[in-house]
């Protein structure tokens, strides 16, 4: 009985604990600006890609958060970066060098 008492504790304990689990992936690499722009709600974006490991047609779309930021990125430069993807939300830039 304790040891049932003991197994559902633990299945309980580890489904609730995987509710609320949002995957995410970080990357970091070099990133070169192909193409930035704006939404009409003020979203600030660029298009980018790695030179290491992509070609300059298969440039993604990140979104970045400080309008400040995004104002210094210059197209056909090249930037350390870091970034993120939770879910199913777009990438998000969240570091450049």
């Amino acid at each position: 009985m304790k040891r049932t008492h003991s197994l559902l504790m633990i299945f309980v304990l580890l489904l609730l604990s995987s509710c609320g689990y949002v995957p995410s992936t970080y990357s970091a690499s070099m990133l070169v600006v192909t193409e930035k722009g704006n939404t009409s709600d003020k979203e600030y974006w660029i298009k980018a890609y790695d030179p290491n490991n992509q070609t300059k047609e298969e440039a993604f779309k990140l979104f970045v958060d400080s309008e400040i930021l995004w104002e210094n990125l210059q197209v056909d430069e090249e930037y350390v970066s870091k970034y993120e993807k939770k879910g199913n939300q777009p990438w998000r830039l969240t570091e450049i060098n």
